[in-house]
């Protein structure tokens, strides 16, 4: 029924797209060719969808699951270190310097270069290049004062914090796209063209919603799902009711970010209770009838006091804090699989299990992965993360002949030790801070 040669909001006579009803970048498969058309496609994905796919949020979860754009990449974004530092994540949570330019200043005939790039190679390139153009243009090499590249010693990884806002005219508007372009998908479009959709219409395709109330709010009150912890999943939920005239949809965005737009609040539609699930890190969808919803009435989304419009935000800043809290666990244990095997086989070279012993091997080891991870981040050490580098830490051991240890009391010992490095930081800390020798 959804698949009319018409586009939703130029109508006939323009060729259609294929359009993701859950922008692609944010790992979204189902599409659709018979929904906009290439016009209005375009416009969407370079004026709408980027309040969603370069939402803070939303770069830290395709950086950390690997989910690429049209393009193929996966963007990187910025965080600040705890020196002040400025350095960009890439894909995997992989932090570098920020790029900047050389900086170069003369002084008679000589030259100061300074250089900041994601390696030292790179600034050692780049001085490299300014050099070579000073000789072009002077005839001969330049006589350099000062050539120096800073490679300051810096924490691998560091924990991002929830930053996010929701707009509602910017996140809000690209929710109530997505909701309004898999209605397309399920309703026949003679009713589609009436004018019980005409304000989301206008407010999805001109960002314009005048003398209406707001059609996408943080949703309604109802438990939250823990799927947030176990799968980082995406849905779409109609529940278009005749009796109550109304349509609305429920968006669940990363399995936790939950959402409410009213599609109608005057709907004189078939009833309609469907379900779209997409799940980003198998590349995957699943749609169909969702018979057990029960009718949603547009007008407890609209029609609300202060009180409760604060309720729905303070809901959703704590749906927002959970999902970093997850995303920061399963970024760490990332890291974990990354890092940990390169500073055992480091330590090992250095102390060997024959001269050291176990303990001894196993205080290196805990020492260096903390000189490579931020206090912060090693806050995150309990729990799965501890499990994880007690899983590499057993196969280092058991390669070596040392089955005695249990995989538990690895895990006990190695987060000990983590903790105790805290403590000596910490420790330093407070002594630099009162000027103690």
């Amino acid at each position: 029924m959804g698949n009319q040669e018409t586009c939703i909001y130029c109508g006939p006579g323009k060729p259609l797209s294929k359009e993701h009803v859950v922008p692609y970048a944010i790992g979204g498969h189902y599409t659709n060719p018979g929904i906009i058309c290439q016009d209005c496609n375009s416009y969407f994905g370079a004026h709408v969808d980027p309040y969603i796919t370069d939402w803070h949020l939303s770069l830290v979860a395709r950086s950390w699951f690997d989910l690429e754009g049209q393009s193929g990449s996966v963007p990187s974004y910025e965080v600040v270190a705890e020196d002040g530092t400025v350095l960009t994540v890439g894909r995997g949570g992989i932090l570098r310097p920020k790029w900047r330019n050389v900086e170069s200043k003369q002084d008679g005939k000589c030259f100061y270069f300074k250089a900041g790039a994601p390696t030292v190679e790179a600034a050692q390139e780049a001085i490299a290049h300014v050099v070579a153009k000073q000789t072009r243009l002077a005839g001969h090499p330049p006589t350099i004062a000062e050539s120096r590249v800073e490679a300051p010693v810096r924490r691998e990884w560091k924990p991002f914090e929830s930053i996010a806002e929701y707009d509602y005219s910017k996140q809000g508007r690209a929710i109530a796209k997505m909701a309004l372009h898999y209605l397309a998908t399920q309703l026949d479009r003679r009713y589609l063209r009436g004018g019980d959709f005409a304000p989301v219409t206008r407010f999805v395709r001109y960002g314009v919603h005048p003398n209406h109330p707001r059609l996408c709010q943080p949703a309604i009150p109802q438990e939250l799902d823990e799927s947030a912890r176990q799968c980082i999943q995406h849905s779409l939920t109609l529940r278009c009711s005749h009796a109550l005239h109304s349509a609305v949809c429920d968006v669940t965005l990363f399995g936790a970010l939950r959402y409410s737009v009213v599609l109608s609040y005057s709907y004189e539609g078939p009833d309609l209770f469907r379900r779209l699930v997409e799940y980003p890190l198998e590349k995957r969808w699943k749609e169909g009838p969702a018979p057990e919803l029960t009718p949603m009435p547009a007008r407890l989304i609209l029609n609300v006091d202060e009180d409760e419009r604060r309720g729905r935000y303070a809901r959703l800043e704590k749906a927002v804090h959970a999902l970093v809290d997850w995303l920061n666990l399963y970024g760490f244990c990332y890291y974990i699989r990354e890092t940990l095997p390169e500073v055992i086989e480091h330590v090992s070279s250095q102390t060997p299990f024959a001269d050291h012993g176990v303990d001894e091997w196993m205080a290196a080891v805990a020492d260096e992965f903390s000189d490579r991870s931020s206090p912060a981040a090693l806050l995150h050490f309990l729990g799965e993360p501890s499990r994880t580098a007690a899983e590499i830490l057993h196969t280092a051991l058991s390669k070596d002949g040392y089955h005695s240890m249990l995989q538990t009391e690895i895990e006990q010992v190695f987060t000990r030790l983590i903790l105790v490095r805290l403590l000596v930081d910490a420790l330093s800390y407070v002594r630099v801070q009162r000027g103690a020798p």
